[in-house]
C-alpha cells in the first residue's frame, strides 16, 4: 500500500506541465494591455521606431564634423625598378625601404553648397635600406582642402529638408502602430467572445431540442401532435447537434489566435468577459478632422511625398546641364632627415583644379529626365489630393457610425432581452401544447440572432472607437493626446536632441 501511494506521488509530480491547462478570466482592456506589452506586432511597431531612430541619427551625423586617424604601420617594399642611366640605358636597380604614413583629418560637409571643407595633419616617414641607409620625414603640419561641385545635386540639402519630416512621422507612426495593436486584439477577442457566446448558443439549443423532442414523444403517443410536428423537432435536434461541433472548431480556432497574439501557449484557456460599459463619445466632424491633422502620419507623410517630388526634378535637372568641380587645397609642408628639423622652413603647398563636364550630345535624355520627372510629380499630386480626399471621407464615415452606435446598443440590448423572455414564454406554452412547432422554432431563432446582435454591436462601438483612436492619436473618452504618452521604450524628439548630444 505505501508502495502503491508513493508511486502515484512521484508520477503526479512527474506530470508534464503541459497536461496542466490554466482558465484565465481576462477583460478586453486586460487583453489590450497584454498585447501592447509582448505581442508579436508590438515588438514590430518598437524595432521599427528604433530603426527610424537610427537612421535620423544617421542623418544628423552627416551634418556634423567627422574625425579620422588613418595610417601605414610599418610598410615594407623591396623589389627590382626600371632606372635609366645618362647615357640612355636602361638597367634594373634593388630599391629596399621602409615607409610609415600617419595622418589626422577633421572633415565637414556643408549643406547648403554640397561641397566639403577639411583640415588634415600628416607625417610620412621613410627609411632606405641597404648600405645607404637614410631616414627622411616629412611633414604637413596643417593642410586645407576644398571640395566644391557647383551646379550638381545637392543631396544634404534635400535631406534637411525631408528627414526632419521622416523622424517626426516615424514617432506618430509608432503610435498609430501601437493603436493599431489595440485593434488587432478588439478583433481577435470579440472573435473568441462571439464563438464563445455561439458555442454556449449551440449547447443550450441542444438541450432544449432534447427536451422539447422528449415532450414531442409523449404528446406523439398521446396524439396530441402530428407526425409532421414530430420529425420537426427531431430534425431540430439533430441540427443543434451538429452545430455544436462547428461552434466548438470555431472556438477553438479563435482561441488559438488570441492566444498566439497575446503570445500565450497552449496551456492558457482565455474565458472574455462581456463588456459591460461601451464608449459614449460626443464628436464634431470639423473638430476630429483637426485633431488628425495634427496628429496622423498620413500628413507627415503627405508633406514627404510632395518635396520628394521636388528633389527628383531637382536632382533630373542636375544631370542635365554642365558640371563643374572645384579642388584647392593649401597648407604648409617641410623636409628633413630628423623629425624636429622637418617643421624647420616650411614651404607653401598649393594644389587648385577646377574640373568641367559638358554634355554635349545625350540625344535628348537629360532633357527626358526631367521632363519624366515632372509627370512622375503631376501624378503624385493627383494621387495626394485622391489620398487626402478618400481618407477624409473615411472619417466623416467613422465619425457617423460613432454617433449612431449608443442608440444601436440600446435597441439591440433591449431586442435581446425581449427576445429571452419570448423563447421562455414560447417553449412554457409549448409544453402546455397552446402552440405548434414552427413557432417555438422561430421564437429560438430570434433569441440566438437577438443574442448574437447585441454582442456583435458591442464590438462594433468598441471597434470603432480604436478606430477612432489610432486616426487621431487622441482619446476623445478622456481628452487625452495618445502621442504625448509614448511608453519608455519610444524615443520621443527631445529624448533623441538630449541622446544626441551626449554622445
Amino acid at each position: 500500500m505505501n508502495k502503491t501511494v508513493f508511486v502515484l506521488i512521484l508520477s503526479s509530480l512527474m506530470m508534464p506541465l503541459s497536461a496542466q491547462t490554466v482558465v484565465k478570466r481576462m477583460t478586453l482592456q486586460e487583453a489590450i494591455e497584454m498585447a501592447k506589452e509582448q505581442s508579436v506586432k508590438a515588438m514590430e511597431a518598437k524595432n521599427n521606431l528604433q530603426i527610424a531612430h537610427w537612421q535620423y541619427r544617421n542623418f544628423r551625423a552627416d551634418l556634423l564634423p567627422n574625425m579620422s586617424l588613418s595610417g601605414t604601420l610599418p610598410s615594407l617594399n623591396k623589389s627590382y625598378n626600371r632606372y635609366q642611366d645618362a647615357d640612355g640605358s636602361y638597367r634594373f636597380v634593388s630599391s629596399s625601404s621602409l615607409s610609415e604614413n600617419l595622418a589626422l583629418s577633421l572633415t565637414q560637409n556643408i549643406p547648403l553648397t554640397g561641397g566639403t571643407i577639411s583640415f588634415q595633419s600628416e607625417i610620412d616617414r621613410i627609411d632606405q635600406l641597404g648600405e645607404s641607409n637614410t631616414t627622411n620625414y616629412l611633414t604637413m603640419p596643417v593642410m586645407f582642402t576644398l571640395s566644391q561641385p557647383l551646379f550638381a545635386y545637392n543631396r544634404l540639402k534635400w535631406a534637411k529638408r525631408i528627414e526632419p519630416i521622416k523622424n517626426i512621422e516615424s514617432q506618430k507612426r509608432y503610435v498609430a502602430d501601437m493603436e493599431a495593436v489595440c485593434l488587432q486584439t478588439v478583433n481577435h477577442y470579440f472573435n473568441l467572445l462571439i464563438s464563445m457566446i455561439n458555442s454556449n448558443i449551440a449547447e443550450q439549443n441542444r438541450k432544449n431540442a432534447t427536451q422539447l423532442y422528449q415532450i414531442a414523444e409523449n404528446k406523439k403517443r398521446l396524439g396530441l401532435i402530428s407526425e409532421n410536428d414530430l420529425q420537426q423537432l427531431h430534425f431540430a435536434y439533430i441540427n443543434a447537434s451538429t452545430s455544436i461541433i462547428e461552434a466548438e472548431q470555431n472556438y477553438e480556432r479563435n482561441m488559438y489566435q488570441l492566444r498566439t497574439f497575446l503570445g500565450y501557449n497552449e496551456t492558457v484557456e482565455i474565458v472574455p468577459e462581456i463588456p459591460e460599459n461601451t464608449p459614449h463619445l460626443a464628436l464634431r466632424y470639423d473638430e476630429v478632422l483637426e485633431v488628425v491633422k495634427t496628429n496622423n502620419p498620413f500628413f507627415e507623410n503627405v508633406k514627404r511625398r510632395t518635396i520628394d517630388s521636388d528633389r527628383q526634378i531637382a536632382q533630373a535637372r542636375s544631370q542635365k546641364g554642365p558640371k563643374l568641380d572645384i579642388y584647392t587645397s593649401f597648407g604648409y609642408s617641410g623636409n628633413n632627415n630628423t623629425f624636429p628639423s622637418s617643421y624647420d622652413n616650411l614651404q607653401d603647398r598649393a594644389v587648385v583644379s577646377l574640373g568641367v563636364r559638358v554634355p554635349i550630345l545625350d540625344w535628348g535624355r537629360g532633357k527626358g529626365q526631367v521632363v519624366i520627372a515632372e509627370y512622375q510629380k503631376e501624378v503624385e499630386s493627383g494621387r495626394i489630393t485622391q489620398d487626402v480626399q478618400n481618407f477624409e471621407q473615411d472619417i466623416k464615415i467613422l465619425v457617423n457610425q460613432i454617433q449612431s452606435q449608443p442608440q444601436l446598443v440600446k435597441m439591440y440590448k433591449l431586442a435581446d432581452s425581449i427576445a429571452q423572455n419570448r423563447y421562455k414564454i414560447a417553449y412554457e406554452t409549448f409544453v402546455m401544447g397552446q402552440i405548434n412547432v414552427l413557432d417555438i422554432n422561430t421564437a429560438q431563432i430570434e433569441e440566438d440572432n437577438a443574442k448574437r446582435n447585441y454582442i456583435n454591436q458591442l464590438y462594433y462601438s468598441w471597434l470603432y472607437h480604436f478606430q477612432l483612436r489610432g486616426i487621431s492619436l487622441y482619446d476623445f473618452a478622456s481628452k487625452q493626446e495618445i502621442i504625448n504618452h509614448i511608453t519608455e521604450t519610444a524615443w520621443t524628439e527631445k529624448y533623441l536632441n538630449n541622446l544626441f548630444n551626449n554622445d
